[in-house]
């Protein structure tokens, strides 16, 4: 059973922006981490749908970063996560978050996308 894919397909509160298929690679890769004490590093935040989900899916324990360039995402942020905000092309911005938070066990890089129709 894939949790994320149930969450998504599920999920009602913030859009979830992401390609079906990601699900299959999310959960087979990730499962093990689920329940663990991990430091997550997301870039890309979109409508905010994902924190909730990777909350959900990797438990409490989990501490969740997050990067994106639009200062409006800085409202998503919650228990368990901290947002910050520039450009992930920014090398100067990169160095700063990684003297700051601990060593990323997950990096996802969902940011910077053009969606194609």
């Amino acid at each position: 059973m894939n949790h994320l894919l149930n969450y998504y397909d599920a999920n009602s509160v913030r859009l979830i922006d992401k390609y079906y298929l990601y699900f299959e690679a999310y959960d087979h890769h990730f499962s093990k981490y689920s329940g663990k004490k991990i430091v997550i590093l997301e870039i890309g935040i979109s409508h905010g749908g994902s924190l909730q989900m990777w909350k959900n899916y990797f438990g409490d324990k989990a501490k969740i970063y997050r990067i994106a360039i639009a200062p409006r995402c800085k409202e998503f942020e919650e228990e368990n996560s901290e947002i910050f905000i520039d450009s992930k092309s920014d090398r100067d911005f990169l160095a700063e978050i990684k003297s700051k938070i601990p060593k990323a066990v997950i990096l996802t890089d969902d940011g910077g996308l053009t969606m194609i129709e």
